[in-house]
């Protein structure tokens, strides 16, 4: 009997932390009608010409979110709200934040998982931009020149 309620609250965890596929199909049928076409991976990139967004950045989001979320990433617009417009809190896993944030350390050897909260964003464009910020910034820290400590000999006179 105790097993027969461990595999029924397995059952009904496993249903609350998964995708809710009923809102993915929505969120998907309303992306197909509101744009005409799916973007390839460089024309979605051109959307954010206007930023100087590193286009690896803009393929992992692409590539990554599209996975996370089921939801065809090439008819996503920068100006779409992440949760009122593509509701990625109910399209994606329970755990998909833990899972970005490894995805990402592991692509670009930067730990986000302390400063990245996707409530901190209203958009995917905002999203977007915070995460090009962060890989700048740990590539100026790589790139930023040493300074090198100078000892002189004082003679003894």
């Amino acid at each position: 009997m105790n097993q027969l309620s461990n595999w029924i609250n397995s059952v009904s965890v496993y249903a609350d932390m998964s995708p809710d596929l009923g809102i993915r199909y929505q969120v998907n049928q309303w992306l197909q009608t509101r744009t005409h076409r799916a973007l390839s991976l460089t024309a979605w990139c051109r959307l954010f010409s206007d930023q100087s967004t590193d286009r690896e950045v803009l393929a992992f989001v692409y590539q990554r979110f599209s996975e996370y979320s089921g939801l065809d990433f090439g008819r996503v617009r920068p100006g779409d709200r992440l949760h009122g417009d593509l509701h990625l809190a109910l399209v994606c896993w329970h755990d998909w934040v833990i899972t970005f944030c490894e995805d990402f350390c592991e692509q670009f050897y930067l730990d986000l998982s302390d400063c990245f909260d996707e409530d901190d964003f209203e958009t995917i464009g905002e999203l977007v931009t915070f995460l090009h910020s962060q890989v700048e910034l740990s590539r100026n820290k790589t790139q930023a020149p040493r300074l090198q400590v100078v000892t002189s000999k004082v003679s003894a006179a």
